[in-house]
């Protein structure tokens, strides 16, 4: 589509997108600011909600703790096992269904103290209960931990039970893994087998049920029981702890439970996680993390101990198979998940957050809150999917990417009707022209078009000779091209040599269509002489020079460069007879040189306010290197460096350099020496013709010949003058002449400069 076929109504289409995007970035800034605030108050407030269900689970297990180990009977029992703590407490062995079966002969405390405690721990819904002195020797248990009778507490619950003497209050022990570091004794969670604290050898281990865990269900491996410790003070009548009772419970049974009152969206949960960065309550997620190969495909053994809390590098639940065994390994080296390693380097009360997505223990990309217990030895986080939390932005980002989408489809169509509504237009100006008279002239068919109008073959009316007519249309009479294109008429038609176009009459309709009137040439311009029959002789090229030679220097006779010589611009005809003819085309942007005849008509490249595109004049091929520094400046040697450079493209059938980019032609045109025809021409050129042609090709405009008249005479000192006979232009033009069909003058691109020139009707130079 030309610029001036645009109209106004085209610009309302990028201007609403860009008004919807505007729009669409501002909604999504407020959207964001909106939801991350709510999002941020919403899971501050799920976190600190479950916290403070979990506080109230732990102080109620504390008071009950406390209760049970005040009971004046169960004190009175306890006060006297510390009395008399066990020295010896010896097995005895007897039969049972026809096997040995171990049991305990308890001295008399420890047997009230057992008896006790058993009756007590059922109701409060604890599976298993020491006590121990001061000294930290376990001297009472319940029944289901009569094996741990007269073993010394060790490690980190040593440290726990100090802490419940010192402070007469009652403490927790962290949920931790029976048999793996975390338990009671030598064993360092379980006994010296390494079982865990209340298992004997031989039955199912603590629980309330017959499975044997303190919530019943089937048995598990030692390996895979969590075990929670509530460490009550045993107080005398003066207040002074003389003992605590150790009370076990299983953490799944409420913990877990407790830390899922509520969860955020559908992808939301809050876990508990120690010191380590282990996950100590039960995720939710437990199916992904076996389906991933990171938990055990056991059903029974849950997340809770059995998963540390690190960033995978990848979303897990997304693989199609499970982790290998190295995979698995490797994820051991991996750092802690955000939020767990936050909180755990913090170890302050004080609650976290990020707005960031951030990958959890899944690899899902994620947003939360945190916040460390330190009297509690333990992290609480809240979590969202981030995918799911910021839902909204995504809705809303595809709401306005479809309306972008509908605008660019709507100014696609807009823009296909509107070229088009062009092409028909232009086609009905076309057949409305043709039905029409310009001053003398009927036109008759179009022959080409280009930048600076379009062409008919016309008809005088009175003479009946056929000419060429070039005219402007309305669609693209802006004022500075209607100047340009009567600047060109104007100086054109004052040059008379046979060599240069000649141009009959001109005018402008009364609905200002503005025209002019040509000869009317059959051949076809240098550029297709070289492409389609390849370089050319010395002496052919010689006499064609000459003949363009001749031309210029009646311009620059007048005052006028021409300032666009390249082998488009140079058109090759038989005229009067005469074959081989040589035309200069295209004096549209001709101007004069300073201080010739008229020199106020300068060229409408000049002038204020014209395209960027026409202040580099020329051809970057052809232009002389004065022109690229000083845009607008050059004379007559610049014209003789255009025509040295078409000479050398004549003789060699290759451009005078070769850079990709007219930048790099440019550059090369400045500052390296163009190839010698000789070492490139497939026929012999002499040192006088190539010397000539190299002079004429300088950088610098005074080591060039003087003037076309020192150009011509270096020609005919050439020995390939009159080389080019007669009788060789005749019978090349027997062989090799184009077909009768007319050529008009039409608009064509070489380069980066708009220029125009002749060519045939059957085909339009490059």
């Amino acid at each position: 589509m030309k610029p001036s076929s645009f109209r106004p109504w085209h610009g309302w289409i990028p201007a609403a997108a860009l008004v919807v995007a505007l729009v669409g970035w501002t909604a999504h800034r407020a959207v964001r600011r909106t939801l991350e605030a709510d999002l941020k108050d919403e899971i501050l407030m799920v976190l600190n909600a479950n916290v403070a269900a979990l506080e109230i689970w732990l102080d109620t297990q504390a008071r009950l703790a406390s209760v049970i180990a005040s009971d004046p009977a169960l004190r009175t029992r306890i006060e006297a096992a510390v009395a008399n703590p066990p020295e010896a407490v010896a097995p005895v062995l007897g039969e049972g269904g026809g096997r040995a079966r171990r049991v305990m002969a308890l001295p008399g405390p420890q047997a009230e103290v057992q008896a006790a405690l058993d009756a007590r721990l059922t109701p409060s819904g604890y599976g298993a209960a020491l006590v121990l002195a001061t000294n930290l020797q376990v001297v009472a248990t319940s029944q289901r931990a009569r094996n741990r009778l007269g073993e010394t507490i060790e490690g980190e619950h040593a440290a726990r039970v100090q802490q419940a003497l010192e402070s007469g209050k009652p403490t927790f022990v962290t949920p931790f893994k029976a048999g793996f570091g975390r338990g009671m004794g030598r064993g360092g969670g379980g006994d010296r087998t390494g079982r865990p604290p209340g298992v004997r050898e031989g039955t199912n281990g603590p629980g309330k049920g017959p499975g044997g865990g303190p919530g019943g269900g089937p048995r598990r491996p030692m390996g895979e029981l969590n075990l929670m410790e509530v460490i009550a003070p045993v107080l005398d009548a003066k207040g002074t702890a003389v003992g605590v009772v150790v009370f076990v419970l299983r953490p799944e049974d409420e913990f877990t439970r407790v830390l899922s009152i509520a969860r955020p969206g559908q992808s939301g949960e809050t876990f508990a996680f120690d010191a380590g960065g282990r996950l100590v309550s039960a995720s939710r997620f437990d199916a992904q993390l076996r389906r991933a190969g990171l938990l055990t495909t056991n059903a029974s053994v849950s997340s809770a101990l059995n998963v540390e809390l690190r960033d995978p590098g990848m979303d897990v639940t997304r693989l199609a198979k499970a982790l290998t065994e190295s995979a698995r390994t490797n994820l051991a080296s991996r750092p802690l998940v955000r939020m767990v390693d936050a909180a755990t380097s913090g170890a302050t009360n004080e609650p976290g957050f990020t707005l960031e997505p951030e990958r959890d223990y899944r690899g899902v990309a994620v947003v939360g809150a945190w916040r460390w217990l330190p009297e509690r030895h333990f992290g609480v986080a809240t979590k969202i999917d981030a995918a799911e939390a910021f839902r909204p932005l995504q809705v809303l980002r595809l709401v306005v990417l479809a309306l972008l989408l509908m605008l660019a489809l709507a100014m696609v169509v807009l823009l296909v009707a509107a070229h088009a509504g062009t092409v028909w237009r232009t086609r009905f100006d076309e057949e409305r022209l043709k039905a029409r008279q310009l001053g003398q002239y009927q036109l008759v068919a179009k022959i080409g078009e280009g930048a600076m109008g379009v062409v008919y073959r016309a008809r005088h009316a009175f003479l009946r000779r056929e000419t060429a007519v070039k005219l402007l249309l309305p669609d693209r009479a802006d004022d500075a091209l209607v100047r340009q294109f009567e600047q060109e008429v104007r100086l054109t038609c004052r040059l008379e040599h046979p060599n240069t176009i000649q141009i009959y009459d001109y005018g402008r309709t009364a609905d200002g269509i503005f025209y002019y009137a040509m000869e009317l040439l059959h051949g076809l311009t240098w550029h297709q002489l070289v492409e389609q029959h390849g370089p050319q002789s010395p002496g052919r090229v010689v006499h064609l020079l000459a003949q363009a030679a001749q031309s210029l220097r009646e311009a620059h006779q007048a005052g006028l460069i021409h300032r666009d010589i390249k082998p488009g611009n140079l058109f090759l005809c038989q005229r009067g007879g005469i074959p081989d003819t040589v035309k200069v085309l295209d004096f549209g942007l001709v101007r004069r040189m300073s201080g010739g005849a008229g020199a106020e008509e300068a060229g409408s490249g000049e002038e204020a306010g014209a395209e960027p595109w026409r202040r580099f004049l020329g051809t970057p091929l052809y232009m002389a290197p004065e022109t690229i520094r000083q845009p607008g400046f050059g004379d007559a040697r610049s014209d003789l460096y255009a025509l040295a450079a078409v000479g050398h493209v004549m003789l060699t059938g290759r451009a005078l350099f070769d850079g990709a980019t007219t930048e790099d032609v440019w550059r090369q045109q400045q500052t390296e020496e163009p190839p010698s025809p000789s070492g490139l021409a497939p026929h012999p050129v002499s040192a006088e013709l190539e010397g000539l042609l190299m002079r004429s090709l300088a950088k610098e405009p005074g080591e060039r010949p003087a003037s076309m008249d020192a150009f011509l005479a270096g020609l005919m000192a050439c020995p390939e003058w009159g080389g080019w006979t007669a009788g060789m232009q005749e019978a090349w033009w027997r062989l090799h002449g184009p077909r009768e069909e007319p050529a008009g003058e039409v608009g064509a691109v070489e380069g980066d400069v708009r220029a125009t020139m002749v060519v045939p009707a059957t085909r339009r130079a490059g």
